[in-house]
């Protein structure tokens, strides 16, 4: 006898509250793990959001507000890091001007450990789908002037990353000596040889530094294979665009490895499956295949990481 799935269970009801200041920057306040979201709190049983949200500021901020009007409503889960829960979320969103009575000039914060002003085209690590709304809903930045403009444009990391490979498809891998304390969640898993960009280096020229440094080879720059963006993680507060660029082929038996400074402590060959999944995480497994495909077919893929697709490009 087949049974019928289980119901799905209903999402958590959160009511959050959109403040914005005369500028039309967004407050939002930085959890301990190194999100960012909005002021909220869980409504309680047959609560009406917008009371729970006016309770969410008092709570959270430590301000009292009279009333508070309806933004909007937006859904997230566990991928899109929703509050740190393991379930949905559908956030009921209230607005609230800063330069009211009672403007949020003085914050106390018992659960988080800052906050911070924000355009929405410089949104730091909120979960995409907090992202998505507020770029639909929050003001737009206004025209300012060019120093101003300059000094609140959006920043990302620029990274790049060799992608070497044993003559029976094997990619190289390398493992980072962990500083204490790095509770990042891919902390101690196996990367690309690769980095950050020096100023005014671009990426073929990083690429060839980082897996010099990383792994003693010293060989030049191949095609570019992929560039990959991928979402602000928690702490980091900016995305991250990577380039991988093609180095070839090496022989794991004739190659020395090392690296000098003692950044990197380890060296493998991983096939490009589950098995790279498992050390590496499934997004750079993800973004291997895309390159050794790229690498196949001669066309650079660009994109984003899981969820969004790759796209091979001319």
């Amino acid at each position: 006898m087949e049974r019928s799935p289980r119901p799905s269970p209903p999402a958590a009801v959160l009511a959050a509250v959109l403040v914005t200041d005369a500028l039309g920057r967004v407050l939002l306040l930085r959890r301990p793990d190194g999100r960012w979201e909005l002021p909220s709190a869980a409504a309680r049983p047959a609560e009406d959001p917008a009371a729970a949200a006016v309770r969410a500021l008092a709570e959270v901020c430590g301000v009292a507000a009279a009333a508070v009007r309806p933004a909007g409503v937006f859904e997230d889960g566990p991928a899109d890091g929703s509050a740190g829960r393991a379930e949905a979320a559908r956030w009921h969103v209230f607005a609230l001007s800063a330069h009211a009575p009672g403007a949020l000039d003085r914050l106390v914060l018992p659960r988080h450990a800052t906050h911070a002003w924000f355009f929405t085209d410089n949104l730091p690590g909120a979960s995409p789908a907090a992202v998505r709304f507020l770029r639909a809903h929050a003001p737009a930045r206004p025209h300012l002037p060019r120093p101003q403009w300059l000094a609140t444009t959006p920043r990302a990391w620029l990274c790049t990353a060799a992608v070497v490979t044993a003559p029976d498809g094997r990619l190289l891998m390398v493992k980072s000596r962990v500083r204490e304390p790095d509770r990042r969640p891919d902390a101690g898993r196996w990367n690309f040889p690769g980095g950050v960009l020096d100023s005014h280096e671009d990426s073929p020229t990083g690429a060839a530094r980082e897996l010099r440094e990383e792994t003693g080879l010293d060989r030049p720059p191949g095609p570019l294979l992929a560039v990959v963006w991928q979402h602000p993680a928690p702490g980091a507060d900016h995305p991250i665009v990577q380039f991988f660029h093609d180095f070839g082929t090496a022989e794991p038996a004739v190659v020395r490895l090392g690296c000098p400074d003692g950044e990197i402590t380890d060296w493998a060959w991983f096939r490009p499956d589950e098995e790279l999944d498992a050390a590496a995480g499934p997004d750079r497994g993800y973004a291997a295949r895309q390159a050794l495909a790229a690498r196949a077919s001669g066309r650079t893929a660009t994109g984003a990481y899981p969820p969004g697709p790759f796209e091979a490009r001319r």
